[in-house]
């Protein structure tokens, strides 16, 4: 008798040892700022996707609606970089070709684009740190997205949503010194195609090119945006790549 008041006093302080351990375990973490993740769904992995390229001239894009099930999601987000570069017809393959710094772009960002890698994120600064600037932003209800970059000089590259009238694509007004001067539009002007504009006052949004200039080219990526909906940060997906256009000539 006595050997089993003794084991169940002995069962009682272990459990109560155990419950005092786990919260005090909890407190540790909680304080640490260990937080839930939110995870995004990339937008290249959502059912329904699907993307045509034709060249360097137009991408047909199928955005699928958000499940529900990611909430705190707000919809998708396109950035975008110009590069400048020397080389015409042709060299839409090679990114190298176009301009070494697309080359470089690509390789940085093809860990956080590949699905099976698990150990890269992007963050609110992943994109503005390689001078990638936000083109659009599109609700979570998705839609068919046409972007049309035309070859004929002068003309405007474009953007249609569910078969919506085609608008004037536009660089981002967050570039308060852009040139040319109050002309935002995705068509590779003289200004534009100047690599003493391409910097970091000017116009932030282009690459310069290593040598003589005469061409331009844009490289997009699309990415699931959302609210953390704790410390009400932005969040994001894995990226998608889309394409690399080439800008009509005004010039």
């Amino acid at each position: 008798m006595r050997q089993t008041a003794y084991l169940r006093i002995n069962f009682k302080l272990l459990l109560i040892s155990v419950i005092v351990c786990l919260f005090f375990f909890n407190i540790t973490f909680t304080s640490c700022g260990i937080e839930e993740y939110y995870f995004l769904p990339q937008v290249q992995e959502l059912p329904g996707y699907n993307l045509i390229n034709t060249v360097n001239t137009e991408s047909n894009i199928n955005i699928p609606p958000i499940p529900s099930f990611y909430y705190y999601a707000t919809g998708y987000i396109i950035f975008y970089r110009i590069y400048l570069s020397n080389h015409g017809a042709g060299s839409s393959e090679n990114p190298n070709l176009i301009n070494p710094t697309l080359l470089s772009d690509i390789n940085y960002f093809q860990p956080f684009t590949d699905p099976t890698n698990n150990s890269s994120f992007i963050g609110s600064n992943t994109f503005p740190n390689r001078r990638y600037y936000e083109l659009t932003q599109i609700n979570a209800a998705g839609g068919n997205l046409f972007i049309r970059f035309p070859t004929n000089i002068g003309e405007y590259p474009t953007l249609s949503l569910n078969g919506s009238a085609h608008v004037n694509l536009n660089r981002s007004s967050t570039i308060v010194s852009s040139r040319p001067e109050g002309d935002r539009s995705f068509r590779n002007t003289s200004e534009l195609n100047n690599n003493e504009n391409a910097t970091a006052s000017i116009n932030a949004d282009v690459a310069p090119a290593s040598g003589a200039t005469g061409h331009a080219y844009a490289a997009m990526y699309i990415v699931t945006v959302g609210q953390n909906p704790e410390n009400f940060n932005r969040i994001y997906s894995k990226p998608t790549f889309i394409s690399v256009f080439k800008l009509p000539n005004d010039f």
